[in-house]
């Protein structure tokens, strides 16, 4: 497995969200050398191999997204469950649960003295170029992260915003709170800061002051179909801005938000004081109906491209996926240990923080590793669900 380990990664890293075009998604995946072997892999594994390869190298959009049930469920579920395999955890209901043995130190890439509260993998050209090459490097990932101390009210003491890269953690903006990216041929990440909006040009490794917001902000959301950017002031109020940074209005739909999050159609959630969810779509906003009234702890997670046209929401120790025309649905897990924050856009490589660190949980080389057996009967259950998963198509979610 080991010999292999660094082309599974390179294939993850290269499934675009935007869409890679069929030449290349096919050369691509001549260029993995699973085949090598393949052979050894119990039928149920060659199963799930060929479902994950036809997901990573895009064949399509048969089912279209209608079969919601399997959505994060069985994707993340298989990674937990792999990193459980020396002891899996389901219970009766089948119901999986998170617990600290989810996340150990031989995944973890970062170690902190503070908090992690912010993840971000730019789904854009900071990571995904098309032309670029497929190659060994395990270091050619972006990923940008915030640090905090945390007191027992929440409230976050910012302690800079950081890229990682190959291991190497650089702080690159000392008052930075939040990131955001979309999925366009741009090398930009927008930064959200306690002294107002900025943007950091990966390509040259530098952070500029963008336009004239100089609001204390706490977060941000980049919309794909546009220019505008959603930011967040540590007063609760919402603004767009546009016209390079220059044009800041209040979104007067969206009151007291908290936190907020865009789906991969640009329709934006947020919750408030009352860790109630809302929608703000093209038709106004909608509250989030079918979830549990007064809980203690509330999380948005930005969803894995799987899913276009909602995001993912922790309420205190359940999961649910909300859409955009106000529904919600119960997930499959069970939360009893919480990480501090996710990435789980570039969906076959995903990152988690727990405990002041950051975990890497790269799908394809897990599904295929040494610990496979230890799940062949999880995956067995789930195969029906892991076909659907192949048979979509990621389309394209570049205006």
């Amino acid at each position: 497995f080991n010999t292999h380990q660094t082309s599974l990664r390179a294939i993850a890293l290269r499934v675009h969200p935007g869409g890679l075009k069929c030449q290349r998604a096919c050369s691509l995946a001549g260029a993995v050398p699973l085949a090598a072997y393949h052979h050894e892999l119990p039928t149920s594994a060659k199963n799930t191999e060929a479902a994950v390869l036809r997901e990573a190298t895009g064949g399509l959009h048969a089912r279209g997204f209608q079969d919601r049930k399997m959505k994060l469920a069985t994707l993340f579920g298989v990674v937990l469950l792999t990193l459980a395999a020396a002891a899996p955890i389901e219970d009766d209901d089948d119901k999986i649960i998170v617990t600290s043995e989810l996340f150990p130190d031989a995944l973890a890439v970062y170690t902190s003295q503070h908090d992690i509260v912010s993840l971000t993998v730019p789904l854009n050209s900071a990571n995904f170029e098309d032309d670029e090459s497929l190659n060994d490097d395990n270091s050619d990932i972006l990923t940008i992260f915030v640090e905090a101390d945390v007191n027992d009210k929440g409230e976050y003491d910012y302690k800079g915003l950081y890229t990682l890269k190959g291991g190497n953690a650089t702080k690159i903006l000392e008052t930075g709170t939040d990131s955001a990216a979309d999925n366009s041929d741009s090398h930009d990440v927008f930064l959200s800061a306690t002294d107002g909006l900025y943007v950091y040009k990966s390509d040259v490794h530098k952070v500029e002051k963008y336009g004239s917001v100089n609001d204390n902000l706490v977060g941000i959301a980049k919309v794909n179909s546009s220019e505008d950017i959603y930011v967040l002031s540590a007063d609760h109020v919402l603004y767009k801005v546009s016209e390079n940074g220059e044009k800041k209005e209040v979104v007067e739909e969206v009151k007291g938000a908290r936190k907020i999050v865009l789906d991969f159609s640009d329709n934006l959630y947020y919750y408030g004081e009352d860790k109630q969810p809302y929608v703000l779509s093209d038709d106004g906003v909608k509250k989030i109906e079918g979830l549990p009234a007064n809980p203690s702890y509330v999380a948005f997670v930005k969803p894995p491209f799987v899913i276009e046209d909602g995001v993912i929401f922790i309420s205190d120790e359940k999961s649910y996926v909300l859409y955009a025309n106000g529904t919600s649905e119960l997930d499959d897990f069970v939360l009893q240990v919480k990480p501090t924050a996710y990435a789980m856009e570039a969906t076959l490589i995903q990152y988690y923080a727990y405990e002041k660190k950051i975990y890497e949980y790269n799908i394809l080389a897990l599904l295929l590793s040494n610990v496979l057996d230890d799940i062949k009967k999880f995956l067995e259950d789930k195969s029906t669900e892991i076909e659907s998963i192949a048979t979509r198509s990621r389309g394209s979610l570049r205006a």
